[in-house]
């Protein structure tokens, strides 16, 4: 079950009817992933385009300002603290034993598996487990006269949530009591509690372009991001009983759109060999709100960090801070972090990651999965010029884990 809700969530995209939905958060390549998704100020030339295009025109130490180019990046998250996919499969199980019970007339086994099926329900409802996933991609061309770079990314978030009839656990808790006998199998018809998967997805595609202007010894620089967005949503909700994430037609859901947008960056380099960087980033520029089939929204806002870091030879210390607030997609909080990570770099061949991040937005009454305060790790390796990053991050809720490809020239 859990293969297929990844399997799901990073196949399609989905929305909730006759509601508002963020788009899935921003892409993270894997050096931010293990260093608490900062980047705004710290972010390599390669991977400035996903968090501050800004940085492209920044001064780099000598082994980052050539050629860039990161091929494959991928990272994926999963929170299931209660386990519902497993959940569900048990309840599935148990119904098959209930009306095995039923079929062979054993009063004693049918009230048994009625009890524990109450049970069983009354655990899972509002249980949530949710899956997220990112791939990018970008080339780069970092100058401090006129920086370029050409990248695409693609995140996806998904969620599957049980929610149970108060006149299901009734109807078993009676059965369980011995009422009625020996009652009918259980199926659609005599169940009414479903689980829902829900799935929602944003690519984009893009050029960035920045440069720098010199104020007083100092350097700031300026970036900007046009880019292509395609956005594609979809639901599937069954009864429990029968639900199955890979019983479905797209087809018959799926609903896409698409626009244009943009993302803008400003860095500022200071100190006496231009150990520190500030850094503002607003992401989605041009508010959207994209239609689904049956009138949903999935709305995309701007999204704005601030960050600070402070580079020397071997180690670089950075944080982030958003400034606005990202509204949950599907059953979870609101979420708006606050992000420090560091970096050890050893004899410019191998570097060792930690960083942490914790969310102070505000919680919306999902009883989702809580999103709070999340601890990263990572090393990478870097001989002649390729880059090998992997990453990993864990909460009381959630574990995840990133890799990524690249060349310097």
């Amino acid at each position: 079950m859990k293969k297929k809700l990844i399997a799901l969530s990073i196949g399609l995209v989905v929305t909730q009817s006759q509601t508002i939905l963020a788009a899935p958060n921003s892409f993270q390549d894997a050096r931010s992933f293990a260093m608490g998704g900062t980047g705004v100020a710290s972010s390599s030339p390669a991977s400035a385009s996903f968090h501050n295009p800004a940085l492209l025109a920044i001064k780099h130490e000598e082994k980052n300002d050539g050629f860039g180019l990161i091929f494959p990046s991928v990272n994926v998250k999963y929170a299931d603290d209660e386990e519902v996919v497993d959940q569900i499969d048990d309840i599935q199980a148990e119904i098959d034993t209930f009306n095995a019970a039923v079929n062979s007339n054993n009063q004693a086994a049918v009230q048994a598996s009625a009890a524990k099926l109450s049970s069983q329900f009354s655990k899972l409802d509002k249980d949530t487990a949710r899956v997220d996933a990112g791939l990018g991609a970008a080339l780069v061309i970092p100058n401090n006269k006129f920086a370029v770079s050409v990248f695409l990314d693609g995140t996806i978030k998904g969620t599957v949530r049980g929610d149970v009839s108060s006149s299901d656990i009734a109807y078993l808790d009676f059965v369980a009591a011995g009422g009625a006998g020996v009652p009918p199998e259980l199926d659609e018809t005599t169940l009414t509690s479903e689980a829902t998967a829900i799935v929602g997805s944003i690519s984009e595609f893009g050029v960035s372009f920045a440069t720098a202007f010199e104020m007083n010894g100092n350097t700031l620089t300026v970036g900007v991001s046009p880019k292509y967005v395609a956005l594609t949503t979809y639901e599937y909700t069954a009864n429990v009983s029968s639900f199955d994430d890979d019983d479905f037609d797209a087809g018959d859901h799926e609903t896409n759109d698409n626009t244009f947008n943009m993302d803008v960056g400003v860095a500022y380099q200071f100190g006496d060999s231009g150990q520190w960087i500030t850094g503002l980033s607003i992401r989605n520029i041009i508010p959207t709100d994209l239609k689904a089939k049956l009138g949903t929204t999935m709305d995309i806002d701007p999204q704005a960090t601030v960050g600070i870091a402070y580079t020397r030879d071997i180690f670089t210390l950075t944080g982030d801070l958003d400034l606005t607030e990202n509204k949950a997609f599907g059953f979870e909080d609101d979420n708006q972090f606050i992000s420090i990570g560091g970096e050890f770099d050893l004899l410019d061949t191998a570097q060792f990651r930690l960083g942490v991040r914790h969310n102070f937005g505000s919680s919306n009454g999902s009883q989702g999965i809580e999103e709070d305060s999340q601890l990263t790790a990572g090393v990478g390796f870097s001989p002649f010029g390729v880059h090998i990053e992997l990453s990993g991050l864990v909460s009381s809720t959630e574990y995840g884990a990133g890799a990524e490809l690249g060349f310097t020239f």
